[in-house]
């Protein structure tokens, strides 16, 4: 790409010699000489469309490598059909060319280096949307200086231009990374909550290319003393600004602690703000000499309101029979959620809806992730939400009152499917959930224990469930699930373990007492071994001297950590939080291919298995000549 004949330098330099700036015609004469952009505008349109070629590029490449996760995963499907040993691992010199260059790829991608204490306020994204954003803003700021350095009076206005002509680029990308139809998406494999995160930094840098573009033309202008002249004799300042003012309210906040504050709110004046800088933006745009710089904006327009009218008519269609739903109260301030679509029959494990129940909000869905697979729960859609104020608490009364009944109307957005690989093709799986991410991790066990029970022959020869909650009642939300799912899997062959970790402090001696003490007898030999084997040794509690062992009364207090339960015979019960590291340590080191993890659940959570994964990467040199394979992470939003 020859940018340089793009390069206005040839041109005279336009100076100020001669001009009596005292003379207002002078003055305004020169003035329209240094606005002049029939060049300019021409050079900057051109870099406009350098910037689109670029993110086609970028676009093309994670395509690209979400065709070749396809294939790879298609080809362990028949490798394992065959019965062919190690499905799961890469079988020739190109496989693990590819394995070897995925995991050096992933090992840097995956750590989140940011203050868990301080997430509500401050949310560092993990290390591979940092590069894609780093590389990003180098992307714009080298198209808006390279080969720009215009000698005389000119010179600033040339960089604003070209920053302007980028900024109006950016709108449309604004759009498709903010659509839950948005074709980025399909190609790519993404989330729309992991697009949004590249949402928010192309408006960060739509305003930064903002602020290049009046900073620069205003010092143009304060050079030579024209800024009072040129707002009293143009209309372009007055509507820059407003764009510029409105822009700046919705990255402002778009911050964590005001968009968290009230996101309802958040999402129904951020609507209005961007209509309003729709509007300004096309009227600063036509009032320049370039005003078919607005093609972007309306393309962005066309892309916004085709994404709206796709999901509007999707909506209709599944919700032409609305459903009813039935509350059902659990342990812990949580609410299932059940109703029965006639429209929807089919979703993929791991998906979630938007639901819109009228009574309890009127305009705001809430999102939430689908605990049943279109096998189970004779084909209705659960959910399980926890009470946390709003909609889930107005949620929990009601159902501690209606006694099951479906009572609610209920309408549906989506189902929209979770962007992770075929957890089935892996050799290992590790399921990691926090309190109701369960959700998320037990829609994924029961798809893969329907497809092992219907004899097909999968690469999957172990999985570790691991579900960590703040007190022991609480497994009673999904206890005949899991039991189901774990001895169909059993039956098919897979190796199991399901681990689960009560975290609730003080609480955990009141749950002991409260169960009594024959539901959490001491394991003797055999649980030993099987403790020694696992290489699990639970943890205290950080921020606590003593552990939740010490914390029991004397009495009741087990010799050995791991019990069994009443909810889950064959569970192991353990009191503290999971030591990721030692475990995952252990599974990559025995697995005979590749390993995935998949976790749901508070960000803690998500951020301390992202560092386990990364460690045990590094130490354990998998792919990378040690003769181990890769680990694969996915991680499930929660917050």
């Amino acid at each position: 790409m020859d940018m340089d004949s793009d390069s206005p330098s040839s041109s005279a330099a336009l100076t100020p010699a001669g001009v009596d700036f005292s003379n207002e015609t002078q003055a305004f004469d020169f003035l329209q000489e240094i606005l002049d952009d029939s060049i300019f505008g021409a050079v900057g349109n051109q870099y406009a469309r350098y910037f689109w070629y670029g993110v086609v590029v970028v676009i093309g490449m994670a395509s690209l490598c979400n065709f070749v996760q396809t294939l790879t995963v298609q080809i362990r499907l028949r490798r394992s059909a065959r019965n062919r040993s190690g499905p799961a691992k890469p079988a020739n010199l190109l496989t693990q060319s590819i394995a070897t260059a995925t995991a050096l790829l992933r090992e840097p991608s995956y750590l989140q280096m940011t203050p868990v204490s301080a997430s509500t306020w401050l949310k560092v994204p993990p290390l591979g949307h940092v590069y894609v954003v780093a590389a990003y803003l180098a992307f714009i700021l080298a198209l808006v200086f390279i080969n720009n350095n215009v000698p005389g009076a000119q010179h600033f206005q040339a960089l604003s231009i070209r920053a302007g002509w980028l900024g109006a680029a950016q709108v449309p990308l604004l759009v498709l990374t903010s659509s839950k139809t948005s074709l980025i998406s399909f190609l790519v494999n993404s989330s729309v909550e992991r697009l949004n995160v590249y949402h928010r930094w192309v408006s960060r840098g739509l305003l930064l290319l903002a602020t290049l573009h009046f900073g620069l033309q205003s010092h143009a202008w304060n050079l030579y003393g024209l800024m009072a002249l040129e707002w009293q004799t143009d209309e372009c300042p007055p509507t820059g600004m407003a764009a510029y003012a409105l822009l700046l309210w919705m990255n402002l906040t778009s911050l964590a602690p005001l968009r968290l504050f009230s996101y309802k709110l958040f999402v129904v004046q951020h609507l209005l703000t961007y209509f309003g800088f729709t509007v300004a933006i096309v009227y600063h745009l036509y009032g320049t000499s370039s005003p078919y710089s607005t093609n972007y904006i309306y393309i962005s327009i066309a892309l916004y309101l085709v994404g709206q009218l796709i999901r509007l008519v999707r909506m209709i269609v599944i919700n032409i029979r609305p459903s009813r739903v039935t509350l059902i109260p659990l342990e812990g301030s949580a609410t299932k959620i059940r109703l029965s679509s006639r429209q929807i029959k089919s979703w993929p494990a791991g998906s979630y809806a938007r639901l819109f129940i009228p009574r309890f909000s009127l305009l705001q869905g809430h999102p939430a992730t689908i605990l049943s697979t279109p096998s189970s729960h004779g084909g209705d859609l659960v959910f399980i939400l926890r009470s946390c104020g709003g909609f889930t608490k107005r949620l929990l009364r009601a159902a501690q009152v209606e006694k099951h009944q479906p009572m609610h109307l209920t309408l549906i957005d989506g189902p929209y499917p979770s962007p992770h690989a075929d957890f089935a093709c892996f050799d290992t799986l590790v399921l990691v959930a926090g309190s109701t991410g369960i959700t998320f991790t037990l829609s994924v066990l029961q798809d893969i224990a329907e497809r092992a029970k219907m004899h097909k022959a999968l690469p999957l020869r172990s999985v570790h469930f691991i579900w960590a909650i703040k007190h022991l009642n609480w497994i009673s939300w999904v206890s005949e699930e899991l039991r189901t799912a774990f001895s169909v899997l059993q039956e098919a062959g897979i190796e199991t373990l399901c681990s689960v970790h009560i975290t609730g402090g003080d609480d955990v001696a009141r749950d002991e007492e409260s169960t009594g003490g024959s539901q959490l007898k001491c394991c003797q030999s055999k649980r030993h071994e099987k403790e020694h084997d696992s290489g699990v040794d639970e943890q205290p509690i950080p921020g606590n001297e003593k552990t939740l062992k010490e914390r029991m009364p004397q009495k009741k207090r087990p010799e050995n950590r791991r019990t069994s339960n009443i909810y889950l015979s064959f569970a192991e019960v353990h009191f503290g939080r999971p030591p990721f590291r030692k475990l995952l340590e252990r599974r990559v080191s025995q697995a005979q291919g590749e390993t995935a993890v998949a976790v749901c659940g508070p960000f803690g959570l998500s951020v301390a298995v992202r560092l386990a994964v990364v460690k045990v990467s590094d130490n354990l040199a998998v792919d990378k000549g040690s003769g181990l394979d890769g680990l694969y992470l996915h991680v499930e939003n929660f917050d």
